[in-house]
């Protein structure tokens, strides 16, 4: 579904403005053949996660340029005090595994490392520490611990995206090598290659996601 540049444009300010959890007063939208840049400032990381969620979901949408900075509001925080705000966090999350992550800070971004068995509590972390004020971004270096790949793996994949109603119309190809998997093909939105791409994650043994998918509305 191709649509014009300014009402893409419109559509997009018009959801950012439509998630209550996000300031659009100072993100500047532009959009050229489905291409959306954002540019201006947000006060947290978290809300830049949630604006680049929101273009995904508007129709027509084919890829994102995330240029937005993060500007902190009041008093500055030191690295300390969120290494601290983190380490809290990622203990009260319910999906994080105690002792299982740590977060270093340097410059208000935190850094993630560790080991976990599943990509949701890797997610689950970033989530975590990304909703802390003052973090300005998140580099996610945990790693998953490698369970057994069944051979079958691509195909149990494959029958994953046609029980889904939002992926089963994307013309995807699965492949692996070993515990990584390949995502190629075409889908006609971001949210059908996003879900895609989480279902490929939920396959057991998979330690890594290649998603080449592009968006063909």
């Amino acid at each position: 579904m191709h649509k014009p540049n300014k009402i893409l444009e419109s559509d997009v300010r018009d959801q950012l403005a439509w998630d209550p959890q996000v300031d659009p007063t100072r993100i500047v939208v532009s959009a050229k053949d489905g291409q959306i840049t954002l540019t201006g400032s947000v006060p947290s990381y978290y809300e830049l996660t949630r604006a680049v969620d929101d273009v995904q979901l508007v129709g027509g949408v084919t890829q994102v340029d995330n240029q937005l900075l993060v500007g902190l509001v009041g008093d500055a925080i030191t690295d300390g005090e969120l290494a601290v705000a983190a380490t809290a966090a990622l203990d009260a999350d319910k999906f994080v595994p105690k002792g299982g992550v740590d977060a270093d800070v340097v410059e208000g971004w935190v850094t993630l490392t560790g080991e976990v068995r599943h990509h949701y509590q890797r997610l689950a972390a970033e989530h975590a520490v990304g909703r802390i004020d003052g973090v300005l971004g998140v580099t996610n270096k945990i790693a998953i611990t490698s369970d057994p790949i069944p051979s079958d793996v691509a195909y149990r994949i494959q029958q994953a995206f046609k029980r889904n109603a939002i992926v089963d119309d994307s013309m995807i190809e699965v492949s692996n090598d070993g515990p990584t998997v390949y995502l190629d093909g075409t889908t006609p939105s971001w949210t059908a290659g996003r879900e895609a791409e989480e279902a490929a994650w939920d396959a057991p043994g998979v330690v890594d996601v290649v998603n080449r998918l592009t968006v063909v509305p």
